[in-house]
């Protein structure tokens, strides 16, 4: 039965020995197959179990080998590949115009919501000057994005 005031309970509390029961067969696997009777609820059970209680078998758990898993294969060694990736270049060593431009996009909002926690009384311009950064850089990057896909792209290389 729970405890309806939801306090801690006592430590003869039934619920105690069905818990360390628990923990006590999920730490400690069998070895062997457990016996089983034929009527479970027919003799007096051992202390600390409860009757007409089954044991659930540990071998329904693991994986059956038709089915398999994520790890029932070795991945093969592909050693006639060509493909090297470049080296990345340096950060920040791109187009200065486009660097801004995703500082602004990424620090504007931030700028107003460290604005509207901390400064709420701000003036005005400021308000509106960030929200305009941040419009115009994000119309900068979206004008620079690809209008058409090339041919023999697809799409891996960033």
């Amino acid at each position: 039965m729970t405890n309806q005031s939801h306090e801690p309970g006592t430590p003869g509390d039934s619920d105690d020995a069905a818990w360390e029961d628990l923990v006590h067969r999920l730490e400690h696997e069998p070895a062997v197959e457990p016996e089983r009777t034929q009527n479970p609820g027919a003799g007096a059970s051992a202390p600390g179990e409860r009757s007409g209680v089954n044991r659930v078998d540990p071998a329904l758990f693991k994986m059956h080998p038709v089915v398999g898993g994520p790890r029932d294969y070795e991945a093969a060694e592909e050693e006639d590949s060509d493909f090297v990736p470049e080296d990345p270049p340096v950060i920040g060593s791109g187009n200065p115009l486009l660097n801004l431009a995703w500082t602004v996009a990424a620090g504007a909002p931030l700028a107003l919501l460290v604005l509207a926690m901390f400064w709420r009384r701000a003036p005005m311009p400021l308000w509106i000057g960030l929200c305009m950064a941040a419009l115009v850089s994000g119309g900068y990057l979206f004008g620079r994005l690809p209008r058409f896909r090339h041919e023999g792209d697809d799409g891996a290389r960033v």
